[in-house]
């Protein structure tokens, strides 16, 4: 494994762990390896946030829109900072996205929905799998977001009409790419010795920077404390993909 994808892994673990000083530490050796690495500086960004130095955040989120205007997630935090705006704690746990081999699997939808509707999905939402002639969709509070691979979604009909049960949250989301996090809920006895997810078959691997955005992306709580010199801000949870 190369120096800079061991501080990734370690970054990312640290940010999971919300160990803020050790991720502060290995994002700035990663940044002075890869002095222009966007992931870097959004997690750095978002430790400063929590670290309650809301004003080298500042710098640092405006230092990733100069390499890339567009930035999604810089820009949000930006305009956090600015309208001193709270959100509230997501409604799931990190525990939730867990990998257990056989049961679950975490997958890019096809078919997708609108970007209108894309970019207003939050990640950890819980979804509603609707079996169709060929497809699987994927519909949030009703409405229509993607559809499973045909292969998946062809044998996961198979195994729900059989008594399977399964649970989907979004994992990651932009307008250009959605995946599902699915989990086998409940097993039937006529499917008691057939995994609902083989491995290396169905579905995609979770890179380290799918990871990283599903931390750091959409519903993180944010607490402003107004003081004489600096908005301070915290985030109790740090949940988000970079495009």
């Amino acid at each position: 494994m190369s120096q800079v994808l061991k501080l990734q892994h370690l970054a990312v673990n640290a940010t999971k762990k919300q160990d803020w000083q050790t991720a502060l530490q290995f994002n700035q050796q990663l940044l002075e390896l890869k002095p222009l690495d966007i992931n870097a500086l959004n997690r750095l960004g978002a430790t400063y946030l929590q670290l309650k130095k809301s004003a080298k955040a500042k710098q640092i989120f405006k230092q990733v829109l100069e390499i890339d205007r567009s930035n999604k997630l810089a820009n949000k935090h930006l305009k956090r900072i600015k309208n001193k705006q709270n959100t509230n704690l997501p409604a799931f746990s990190n525990e939730y996205f867990i990998e257990e081999p056989g049961k679950t699997k975490s997958v890019e939808l096809y078919r997708l929905a609108d970007k209108n509707v894309l970019t207003k999905i939050s990640i950890g939402k819980e979804c509603h799998l609707q079996p169709k002639n060929r497809y699987i969709s994927v519909c949030l509070d009703d409405v229509y977001i993607g559809s499973l691979p045909e292969d998946l979604s062809f044998r996961l009909t198979k195994l729900i009409k059989s008594g399977n049960t399964y649970s989907c949250r979004i994992r990651s989301c932009d307008r250009a790419l959605c995946v599902v996090h699915l989990r086998e809920v409940k097993r039937s006895k006529k499917n008691q010795n057939t995994n609902s997810f083989p491995a290396n078959q169905i579905g995609v691997n979770t890179t380290i920077n799918e990871v990283d955005e599903s931390m750091l992306e959409d519903d993180i709580p944010v607490e402003i404390v107004h003081t004489d010199t600096d908005i301070e801000i915290t985030f109790d949870d740090i949940q988000t993909l970079d495009d």
